[in-house]
């Protein structure tokens, strides 16, 4: 008894490969029925073929997915860098298009006063942000002609005067620092004043030494006078939105809104001569 269970289990292993043998020799070939065994060997190891071939296509997929998902993902990368790198053309070509109409608007500029004054270009370099923007500085000094006090304007108006020159760079005093006082006048009426700014912080001029009952109103536009020799006459420095009595009733004062804007000052015209007629 103890020799047959010795013996048993490898019979039962030989049975079966004997089996699978019998089953593969008699399902290789194409015959027009089957017997009774072959189908039952065949009904029996279906599920079994049927869970390995389930098994095995969703390990393809599996593989499938994960190089399709490497793929996906270098695709997608190479996608992102595009758009960088389009982006950053476009903000480039966008940022050349608005510096060609400023420079247009100067050139402009240079050919309507061109017969009245010398002028250089310059770009901006830096600002003060101590002094809240009541100065800033240029490409261009001494080499190119600049000279202290030279008129710094743009198509829109009057900016400033140079106060420092080197070689290669110029320091500018903007109009709305209260030391950057000019001689003015009402383009409509030529009534006289001094304009200045109103102090720190404040993007507005004033004009005062206005005798009360000078002609001057709102809207009216403010130009250089000429006179103190630095400003030459007939820039336009802004129009009055104000008109405000001093304390004393001898004199008024008028609120000037610029026309230049100064918190986008990036290229400017320095005037280094008058071209005498």
């Amino acid at each position: 008894m103890i020799r047959l269970k010795k013996y048993r289990t490898p019979f039962v292993y030989l049975i079966i490969v004997v089996l699978l043998l019998v089953s593969i020799r008699l399902t290789g070939f194409e015959r027009p029925t089957l017997s009774q065994g072959e189908a039952f060997i065949r009904n029996l190891l279906a599920p079994l073929q049927s869970g390995v071939m389930v098994i095995g296509q969703k390990a393809n997929n599996f593989l499938s997915q994960i190089a399709n998902y490497a793929e996906i993902s270098d695709e997608n990368e190479r996608l992102a860098e595009e758009v960088a790198r389009l982006t950053a053309e476009n903000n480039l070509l966008t940022e050349y298009k608005q510096e060609n109409a400023r420079l247009r608007k100067l050139l402009g500029l240079q050919d309507l006063i061109g017969t009245q004054f010398s002028l250089t270009a310059a770009r901006v370099t830096a600002r003060d942000l101590e002094n809240l923007h009541q100065t800033l500085i240029i490409n261009k000094g001494s080499e190119d002609g600049i000279r202290k006090d030279m008129p710094v304007i743009n198509e829109q108006g009057l900016i400033g005067r140079i106060i420092n020159v080197t070689d290669r760079t110029s320091e500018v005093l903007l109009i709305l620092d209260r030391e950057g006082a000019v001689g003015a006048m009402v383009q409509q009426t030529r009534v006289p004043g001094v304009v200045e700014g109103l102090g720190p912080g404040s993007d507005q001029l004033q004009m005062i030494h206005i005798n009360v009952d000078a002609p001057i109103g709102v809207n009216q536009v403010i130009i250089t006078s000429g006179y103190g020799g630095i400003f030459p006459k007939g820039l336009r420095i802004g129009y009055v939105k104000e008109i405000i009595p001093e304390a004393n009733g001898l004199m008024k004062r008028a609120v000037i809104q610029p026309f230049v804007d100064f918190d986008r000052l990036e290229e400017i015209l320095v005037v280094t001569g008058v071209v005498d007629s």
